[in-house]
């Protein structure tokens, strides 16, 4: 549902692997309009580590989940103290959004988690000029990860901070701090000048933007957030109000850190909002988290329960209608993908419960100390059962078997025809160019040859040997060829060759 394209990011660097080349991105045999190369090398040391498996391209992006975490960890620490500290990581780690872009294969979560580090370099260094080392280090690999986006955007939030909080020397001191500056050459130039010496026309693809076609409004991208910080979203709006100093005077240490939490949290939000890219939702995640953390570590200090009854109150208004209607609506519309999963979330809508009905008891009762104690375990059980739920649906959407047919099949002239369909997984299973009948074209992907049924006949007709998947629900709009062979065939896909052996 969130079309993160995982087959097209480890098809490119199931390529780079094979044809020993880590400068040209390439999707199947097409060239692919991404930016995200340093999040393709990371792919390409996995692939050569761990092999050819799923699991190898979504290992950095269970790294930068748990990188996620650490840094909300260290980013609450400074601001509030330790009990503040586990808060935020429990709450960043157990987020909807830090479990779902944590389990693709995409560079969202370790573009979130390079993000992350920067602004606890910024907290820390804020207290500490050396740690100022580490805004720089991690800003440049944020944008080797993702973009340019990982080098501007922390270094705004930082001086929107300085100027608000009248603070003129911080930004300079930051930006000029010696071993920052000799970081930032070795990294950020040494990556551009590698690639204006290899690919030069990478440079300039850095600027493009995939669509993002399933989430293309921002209203849905603002329903998505909030289902996102689930299970925690009812205590935000009373934790970021706690957070805004009463007389904006920042007297104290700490308002100080949450001004600059609430900067960074709107600029990477409204760049996630305008970008079309609905998984960068993730990266003001640790902020927020920190937000709610020291808030509620002053409310369990204070063991004042005012701040969790009005949470819960908000958390069963909001997710109680989201999971008796929202969620059911989700599945009608796509049942076609979402059957497999159903014995998944069932569960998963168990501890959302659960979760729910805790909070309401122990607010109740005025518990604030068992209550988070109580809601953090809880809060895990609830996404364990997702596990199952996204593993089954990636495999239903990659067509894995069908896939690992066809890549022992093909020979060098075959031709992969996708009647149709639009799966970018199969760029991931076969490695192989393929045209597109009746369908649209894949984001990013250059050079696609996207064809109507009249051009069918001459494909099927033309030389060596050709493969087409097909829906078993599609309906043919005119008479396939004659010569017609199924060679493979699985409950949702068949796979039809113009030869049988």
């Amino acid at each position: 549902m969130l079309d993160p394209v995982e087959g097209i990011n480890a098809s490119v660097a199931l390529n780079m692997v094979g044809r020993r080349n880590i400068v040209v991105p390439l999707a199947g045999d097409l060239p692919y309009l991404g930016k995200t190369m340093g999040f393709w090398w990371c792919s390409t040391l996995s692939l050569l580590l761990f092999g050819w498996l799923e699991f190898s391209v979504r290992f950095w992006s269970v790294v930068g989940g748990l990188g996620m975490s650490a840094a909300s960890w260290f980013i609450a620490r400074r601001i509030q103290g330790e009990r503040a500290a586990n808060y935020a990581a429990v709450m960043t780690g157990t987020s909807l959004l830090t479990y779902a872009s944590s389990q693709l294969a995409s560079p969202h979560a370790l573009y979130a988690c390079c993000v992350a580090a920067a602004l606890a370099g910024i907290v820390e260094g804020i207290q500490d000029r050396r740690f100022f080392l580490l805004l720089h280090v991690s800003s440049m690999l944020a944008f080797i990860v993702y973009g340019p986006s990982g080098a501007v955007l922390p270094w705004l939030c930082l001086l929107l901070y300085a100027y608000i909080a009248d603070e003129d020397r911080l930004f300079l001191d930051a930006l000029f701090d010696r071993r920052g500056l000799l970081a930032t050459v070795f990294l950020g130039g040494g990556y551009l000048f590698f690639l204006t010496m290899k690919n030069p026309a990478i440079l300039t693809l850095m600027r493009y933007n995939p669509p993002a076609p399933a989430f293309n409004s921002i209203s849905s991208k603002m329903l998505f957030l909030s289902a996102g910080f689930f299970p925690w979203l009812g205590l935000l709006p009373e934790s970021v109000k706690n957070a805004l100093p009463p007389d904006w005077n920042f007297t104290l240490p700490h308002e100080r850190r949450n001004v600059l939490l609430l900067i960074w949290t709107i600029v990477f939000l409204f760049f996630a909002l305008f970008s079309g890219d609905a998984l960068l939702l993730v990266v003001p995640l640790p902020a927020l988290a920190s937000l709610c953390a020291a808030s509620l570590a002053a409310a369990v200090e204070k063991n004042d329960a005012v701040l969790f009854q009005r949470a819960v109150v908000m958390e069963i208004l909001l997710f109680v209608p989201f999971l008796f209607l929202e969620i059911p609506w989700v599945y009608y519309r796509n049942i076609k993908y979402l059957r497999n999963t159903l014995m998944s979330v069932v569960p998963w809508m168990f501890f959302c419960l659960l979760f729910l009905f805790a909070g309401w008891y122990y607010a109740k009762t005025r518990q604030p100390r068992k209550l988070m104690l109580h809601l953090s375990v809880v809060s895990l059980l609830s996404l364990l059962p997702l596990a199952g739920a996204f593993d089954l649906l990636a495999e239903a959407a990659s067509l894995r078997d069908v896939g690992l047919h066809l890549r022992n099949s093909l020979g060098r002239d075959d031709l992969l025809i996708q009647y149709g369909m639009n799966r970018p997984s199969l760029f991931f299973y076969t490695a192989k160019d393929s045209v597109l009948i009746r369908s649209s074209l894949v984001p990013g992907v250059a050079g696609q040859k996207s064809l109507d049924d009249s051009f069918l006949h001459e494909l099927w007709n033309g030389a060596g040997r050709v493969f087409m998947t097909v829906d078993r629900r599609l309906q043919f709009s005119t008479p396939l060829p004659e010569d017609v062979y199924s060679v493979n065939e699985t409950r949702e896909t068949i796979v039809l060759s113009n030869r049988r052996e």
